[in-house]
């Protein structure tokens, strides 16, 4: 009779760690699913950044090769403006 009262004591035991484990099992899920969302967030937001750095990129492309075909505007400087300045300022006038 005392071993079965010790077999007992033994499962009661075997049963709390057992819950505790569980418990901790999904505890630790949850934190995963946590971490999954979190991720595929940040993956989510990079990709529109990419995207979006993309068409900025053509953006600016495409307005410097509008501005190299119709000439620099509002008193910017390009290789033609420096050359006749140049030559302006050392014929005499």
């Amino acid at each position: 009779m005392a071993e079965s009262a010790f077999e007992d004591l033994d499962t009661i035991v075997d049963n709390e760690e057992r819950e505790e484990l569980v418990k901790r099992v999904l505890e630790l899920q949850g934190q995963l699913k946590g971490m999954i969302n979190k991720v595929d967030t940040a993956r989510n937001e990079h990709q529109s950044l990419l995207k979006e750095n993309q068409l900025l990129q053509k953006y600016i492309n495409n307005s410097l090769t509008s501005t190299a075909v119709f000439g620099a505007t509002n008193g910017a400087v390009n290789s033609n403006n420096i050359s006749l300045r140049q030559t302006d300022a050392s014929s005499p006038h």
